[in-house]
Order: structure tokens, then C-alpha cells, then sequence
């Protein structure tokens, strides 16, 4: 069934990126039609990882909407007002709010838009269609709906990154930490041993979270680092989740970002907050006091074999040691990977661009390294077929990392500036008022704009030989140019 409504802005996905750009078209005055598609049956947000005790690391006034909008009616702050909580919030003096509170947060200001969400709909495929007035973005869901939309907002997260070692197994028993909790409950009523692959913030979310269930036996750490790690929390550092520090990122070479993030990685990737490592570390020395084997810490190791022994659905995980090349074998009931999220790039865990975007990818523009150009607002330049047909639009909310800096990996930190940059490139330009490129707001749907170096899937160099050298996109042309 398709919706012959051509909507003006169609978000794939409404976790907390576009949930935040939701909240900012509505506060900056946007009059176009907007809709957004959710796979879940209703607003979650790291439902599968709402552990008891679990907190944000985020200052909660860098919230949906505060950094932008003090005065927005949807802020944290006046979450916690209406739910009669704020006095109680502020008694108990925490640096971060609790993991369960904040979802509860997002629900709430989730609830404000559920008319323009259909949720219980995963999207399946985007491709491109021709109407009468140019061409639109036209989205398939698994229930058989069709959408059409000028413009396309992909906010759904990254994939989950599996290691290939476990491809094969993934099921009830062995899951990525993305399906932990709904997981585990269906495991229920077994003395369990569960092996947990990863040395991140999940990672030992989770080895603590087990270690308080009664129904497990023993839990086993493995990871290829020595244990786990101190996350970065220098106000320095952290710096990268500052506005700022996207405008000095965004601009460098390929090579200096990934040197850059590869010398910043402690502070997002693989690293622990000071409180649960102190936690794991007191919990392990009164197991040595006990005599107790049920947890045991694997550092310096990886899964290099998993194969099925005996019955009842038992893995047996062959573990090398990385650094001498030794071998031992465990067997467990449950392999959870904490492994995290696999990065747009050309590297053998990466994507070259997210799954979704596999039917219009021979119209974006590439970067040097031939993955999709994202413009400073976030959008992708999309070819489009005639200098007077529709402009096609889309941008990726949350999905940047590689040009955009680590602040864009999941960071709740940047949600508001994000979603400002997104928000304000889709407000249209008056007519009669000239935009940053010299053009009419009027007329700019005649004019062509700057042409980027490539275009996906035609190898062609546009400035160096002409428009007629696109190839394969035959007399397509390119709408956006990078900023």
C-alpha cells in the first residue's frame, strides 16, 4: 500500500536523534509535513540495557533541546517538574541521571509527537521514484506500506558489531548486548554460564549485572585489552562533544580525523566510568577471599573457535591468548557481545554506508576514500536527473562519526546542535533573500549547484571532464555540493 502523501521530511527511525530534530523542527516554526517510521512497537531507548543502577555519563542539561532552547517545554528539567520529581532529583546530588530515568524522559517527550510516528513499521528498502512534479524517495516497511518523501532523515543507530567467529551462532544463546535483557529473561530458571566478549562501558554493565543474578553459575570476561579500562572524563577531552570541536573536525584530511579519533578512543570506545571498575574490582577481590571461581577475568585474550559440545545447547569457545599465541577452552551456556558498533568506512568490520541506503547508493557523492560525502549539515548530496526536477534530500542523524568526530557516535551530548544544523538546512529560504551561494531562495530549485569529485558507482571525475563523464547516472546531475 502506498501513502501518495509526498512528505516533506520522512525520518527513518525515532530513537533520540530524531526525536531531537522533531522537537527542533517544531520549536524553529517548520510548516512542512513531517513522518517519521519506528521499527519498535512503541518509543524505547536502550530498553535492552536498563540496568539497575546503570547512569547516562551525560550532563543532563545537554538534553533534547536545553543547549539550543533554555525556555523549550522539553527539557529535562521540566521532565522531572511534571513528573514532581525535580526536588527529590536534585536531593540526591548525582552527577548523571539514571539510565532508567532518562529513557523515561525521552519517553515523555516522545509522547508529544505520537501523531506523527508510525510505530510497529521497520523499513525495509528506499529507493527512487518519479511522480508528476520530479522525482521522491520512496521507502518500503515489512508490513507492505510505501512512503514518498522529499527529503530523508536516517536516524536509526549503527549495526551491531559482530565478530565473525560468531556469525554463525548467533541466536537465543549467544547475542549481541543490544538484545541483552529480553534475552536473558527467556534463559531464566538454568544455572547459567555466560561468557561476556568486550571490555567497553556495556561490557562491564553487564558482567556486574550478572554477577547479582542468583540463576548464574559463573561469568567469564574476555577481552583482547589487559582489563578493563579508565574512560577519558578530562573536561579536555571531552571537548570533542563540543560544537566547536565539530567545526575544527570537520574540515581535515581523512587521514589526520582518523589519527585524531584513533588517539581519542578512550573516551568512548572501550573504557569504563571509575565507579563500576572500583565496583568489579571490590566484587572480585571478595570472590578470592571466598575461594570462588564465578567470575573469572580473561585479559589479553580472543574467541578464536566457538562450536557446539554436548547437549542442551552448551558453546565451547576456544580462547587465545593475542600475545603468546596459547590456547584454552571454556564452555558456556550464553555468549553475550559487548562488542559494540560497526563504523562507516572501508575497513573489514565497517560499512561503506548503512544497509538502507543500498538501492540509491549510485547517486551519492563520495569522499577520496569512496565512501558517502556528508555535507557539515549532515546531509549526503544526492544526484538528481534534471536541473528544474524535485532536489532530493538526505541526511544522516547520528551516523557521522568518521566526518563529523567521535561526539557523533551515539553521544546524547550533541542530539541538540545536531538536530539545529539539520533542522536549519530544511527551513526554506525567503523568497527574494539571497542564500549562503548567491541564489534566490526563489529560484534555487532552477539553479545548479557545485558538483562534488565522485559519484558512487560511476567512478567519474565530475569537474575534471564534465557533467556528460558521470557515466552510468546517464543525464543525472549533482543537486548538493559539500559545505
Amino acid at each position: 500500500m502506498t501513502e501518495h502523501e509526498i512528505h516533506s521530511v520522512l525520518g527513518i527511525g525515532f530513537g533520540p536523534a530524531n526525536l531531537s530534530l522533531a522537537v527542533t523542527l517544531e520549536e524553529l516554526g517548520y510548516t512542512g509535513r513531517s513522518r517519521f517510521v519506528e521499527r519498535a512497537a512503541d518509543f524505547q531507548w536502550q530498553d535492552e540495557q536498563l540496568i539497575d543502577g546503570a547512569d547516562i555519563q551525560n550532563n543532563p542539561f545537554r538534553d533534547l533541546t536545553m543547549p539550543r532552547n533554555t525556555g523549550s517545554a522539553y527539557t529535562f528539567v521540566n521532565y522531572l517538574a511534571s513528573q514532581g520529581r525535580l526536588t527529590d532529583y536534585l536531593h540526591l546530588n548525582a552527577k548523571f541521571p539514571l539510565r532508567r530515568e532518562y529513557a523515561g524522559y525521552l519517553r515523555w517527550v516522545a509522547d508529544s509527537f505520537r501523531d506523527a510516528v508510525d510505530y510497529g513499521r521497520s523499513a525495509t528498502r528506499l529507493t527512487v521514484a518519479d511522480t508528476a512534479d520530479g522525482e521522491v524517495f520512496r521507502l518500503e516497511t515489512d508490513d507492505g506500506r510505501e512512503y514518498l518523501g522529499e527529503t530523508v532523515v536516517i536516524g536509526t543507530g549503527r549495526s551491531p558489531r559482530i565478530p565473525p567467529v560468531f556469525r554463525r551462532s548467533l541466536g537465543p544463546t549467544v547475542f549481541h548486548a543490544t538484545r541483552y535483557l529480553s534475552s536473558l529473561r527467556r534463559l531464566r530458571g538454568r544455572a547459567l554460564r555466560v561468557a561476556v566478549v568486550g571490555g567497553s562501558q556495556s561490557a562491564i554493565e553487564i558482567v556486574l549485572d550478572l554477577l547479582g543474578r542468583d540463576d548464574v553459575a559463573q561469568v567469564v570476561s574476555v577481552q583482547r585489552g589487559i582489563g578493563f579500562r579508565l574512560k577519558d572524563t578530562s573536561p579536555y577531552s571531552r571537548r570533542v562533544f563540543l560544537p566547536e570541536f565539530i567545526d575544527y573536525f570537520y574540515p581535515l584530511p581523512a587521514e589526520t580525523k582518523r589519527r585524531i579519533r584513533a588517539e581519542l578512543r578512550s573516551i568512548n570506545y572501550a573504557a569504563c566510568d571509575q565507579d563500576v571498575i572500583d565496583r568489579l574490582a571490590t566484587v572480585q577481590h571478595e570472590y578470592a577471599l571466598k575461594g570462588s571461581d564465578r567470575l573469572r577475568l580473561m585479559p589479553f585474550s580472543e574467541v578464536s573457535e566457538v562450536a557446539p559440545h554436548g547437549s542442551g545447547g552448551v558453546h565451547r569457545l576456544v580462547v587465545r591468548d593475542v600475545n603468546n599465541d596459547t590456547r584454552s577452552v571454556y564452555d558456556a551456556d550464553v555468549v553475550v557481545l559487548a562488542t559494540g558498533f560497526r563504523d562507516f568506512g572501508l575497513g573489514p568490520d565497517d560499512e561503506p554506508y548503512h544497509p538502507l541506503l543500498a538501492d540509491v547508493a549510485d547517486r551519492l557523492a563520495l569522499t577520496e576514500e569512496g565512501i558517502p560525502a556528508v555535507a557539515r549539515d549532515y546531509s549526503v548530496p544526492v544526484a538528481r536527473r534534471a536541473y528544474g526536477s524535485r532536489p532530493l534530500r538526505l541526511y544522516l542523524n547520528g551516523l557521522c562519526e568518521a566526518s563529523h568526530g567521535m561526539g557523533d557516535a551515539g553521544a546524547l551530548a550533541v542530539l541538540s546542535a545536531r538536530s539545529t544544523d539539520i533542522a536549519e538546512s530544511l527551513m526554506p529560504e525567503p523568497e527574494g533573500v539571497l542564500g549562503p551561494d548567491g541564489v534566490l531562495g526563489s529560484d534555487r530549485a532552477l539553479q545548479p549547484d557545485r558538483t562534488p569529485d565522485r559519484v558512487l558507482g560511476s567512478g567519474a571525475l565530475v569537474p575534471d571532464h564534465g557533467i556528460g563523464d558521470i557515466g552510468d547516472l546517464g543525464d543525472l546531475v549533482v543537486d548538493e555540493a559539500l559545505r
